[in-house]
């Protein structure tokens, strides 16, 4: 692991650029001529031999040193120095200025020119440049030094990634990620099924540990964007820069893109709830006609509505590693007091995990048999909070439907042990989780148990329970659930008869999409309640057309 991890520390510095995000703007003055340009992939093509010029290899060093060292500090300060983002950027546009110079000067370094050191910190630059022209015009030219071995093909493939997402494209290899809210962002990747054999003729270890190793380097918990940046290219620049790409691949096989297929779309289903904005509650009482679906912003025909009363399939998950050990008789007396309260349509189940996961009752309507499950509640060890709900969603609730709804009620601090240092919790990635919870049909409505000054008060402690509130928020957003905070054990039943309330104010809703592509792209929905400003509906922000 410990090699593994040195070696995606190297691929980082090669590609540090990624997690300063930034479009191109289009229409920005061009640094070469095109006569410069033809000119310099002759020569590229040609081998030429140049005479050793150590004094421009020392600068090329230097430069990179310098931004390597202003990166480091960025990074160090969170992202959130608004002075150190300026003055990196500053010294970047200043580089491409430099670098501009040298190019029409002597032409791209050379091996024989400035060493292998010396043509890396070229491209260090080149790639780090606020130029999209000068990346774009200069392809060639790093293809032939690839070819040739002056450059690695590993920073290539972040390279090319990196071109793809500024011109509104899928990246290719998956190298390029960004800070969001609290998160590493993974923007999306083109026929991500066969991302591994692409990464592997680059020299690139496997996606999943990549991104494993990603994310403790950074101790930031990581997620997939659904769908690529924000388009601002045309589709003949688009198009020009995607041909451009394929046809100088250093590669024999063919990198192949995604395929599209088109069918008809199942029924998408909805859960809304209605917030009253001055009340700060949810609300029932609503009809089909007092609501509004858009799908990427076209507004949609509802063809399915149910009212508060249709029943759901509920499970509550409950975390029982470490931290609650002490607690566990009044977790006991509060899961009985949710069976208890919840309504008679529902259906339940209860789920117990530590580093395990162990179904108490699966789900029934039998509240005898629920109550005399609850004594069966045990777990010890590890916190393995991902892989409980991966399983949860699975295994007890299963595959969407258009029968009852689904939810869970995850009771938890969210602390993950995939969050400590030492890397020793769940399978499932955070990731791979979320995609999980964007693909179901499920309400998650986390319970945040807060656990922070309890157990574990180490270094780090403060991020890694920041990084797991982040996370449970965050699967409350993307499933259209609601995020519940307990202060203290004491306090779940109060919080339970929340939630039941709550629950018992959702809505469903259902359309047939307009647009019949089934892509596996993201859509995008939006739910308005009409004539009612002091409303706000809450539901997940999208679905992907599978």
């Amino acid at each position: 692991m410990r090699d593994l991890r040195l070696k995606i520390v190297k691929i980082l510095i090669a590609i540090a650029y990624l997690f300063i995000w930034s479009q191109p703007i289009f229409g920005q003055a061009t640094c070469l001529t095109s006569d410069e340009v033809k000119k310099m992939v002759a020569q590229a093509n040609t081998q030429p031999s140049a005479q050793t010029d150590l004094k421009l290899r020392d600068e090329l060093l230097q430069l990179k040193a310098d931004n390597q060292r202003l990166f480091q500090r960025t990074t160090g300060a969170g992202y959130e120095d608004d002075e150190l983002m300026k003055r990196l950027r500053e010294a970047r546009e200043n580089n491409s200025a430099r670098l501009c110079q040298i190019l029409k000067e002597s032409g791209w370094p050379s091996l024989s020119q400035v060493e292998k050191d010396g043509v890396a910190a070229a491209f260090y630059l080149l790639k780090n440049s606020e130029s999209f022209e000068l990346q774009r015009e200069l392809l060639p030219v790093i293809v032939a030094a690839v070819k040739r071995g002056e450059i690695e093909k590993s920073a290539f493939a972040g390279f090319v990634d990196r071109l793809r997402l500024r011109a509104g494209l899928k990246q290719m290899f998956g190298t390029q990620a960004s800070v969001v809210n609290g998160f590493l962002l993974l923007q999306p990747i083109e026929d991500e099924a066969h991302v591994d054999a692409r990464r592997n003729q680059y020299g690139l270890p496997p996606l999943a540990e990549y991104l494993k190793a990603l994310q403790g380097i950074y101790g930031l918990p990581l997620i997939k964007s659904p769908s690529p940046p924000a388009r601002v290219s045309t589709d003949k620049l688009q198009s020009s820069i995607q041909k451009t790409i394929t046809d100088n691949l250093p590669d024999e096989e063919p990198i192949a893109e995604g395929d599209v297929v088109r069918v008809n779309t199942n029924l998408v289903s909805l859960n809304v709830s209605a917030y009253n904005n001055r009340l700060k509650a949810f609300v029932g009482a609503l009809e089909q006609k007092d609501f509004a679906v858009f799908d990427d912003g076209h507004e949609e025909t509802i063809t399915h509505f149910a009212t508060t009363d249709e029943p759901f399939d509920l499970v509550l998950l409950i975390d029982l590693s470490g931290s609650t050990a002490k607690k566990r008789d009044l977790i006991r007396k509060t899961t009985e007091r949710f069976i208890e309260a919840a309504r008679s349509s529902d259906r339940l189940a209860i789920v117990t995990f530590s580093s395990d996961v162990n179904v108490i009752s699966p789900l029934t309507t039998d509240r005898a048999k629920l109550l005399k499950s609850t004594k069966k509640m045990k777990g010890v060890g590890g916190s393995h909070v991902w892989d409980a709900l991966k399983f949860t969603l699975d295994e007890v609730l299963g595959p969407k439907s258009n029968g009852r709804r689904k939810a869970v009620v995850f009771m938890t601090d969210g602390a993950d042990n995939a969050l400590l240092p030492f890397n020793t919790g769940s399978v499932t990635s955070f990731a791979d989780l979320l995609e999980a919870v964007r693909q179901s049909d499920a309400l998650i409505i986390p319970i945040y148990l807060d656990t922070e000054f309890d157990e574990f008060s180490g270094p780090g402690s403060k991020r890694i329970y920041e990084n797991a509130r982040n996370t449970l928020a965050l699967l409350a957003d993307e499933s259209g659930g609601i995020y519940y905070k307990a202060s203290k054990v004491e306090d779940l039943n109060g919080v339970y008869d929340q939630v039941i309330n709550d629950l018992g104010k959702v809505y469903s809703l259902g359309f047939k999409p307009t647009d019949e592509k089934r892509d596996g792209s993201w859509h995008t929905v939006k739910v308005q309640i009409l004539n009612r400003p002091d409303l706000t509906a809450r539901t997940r922000p999208g679905y992907y057309a599978n």
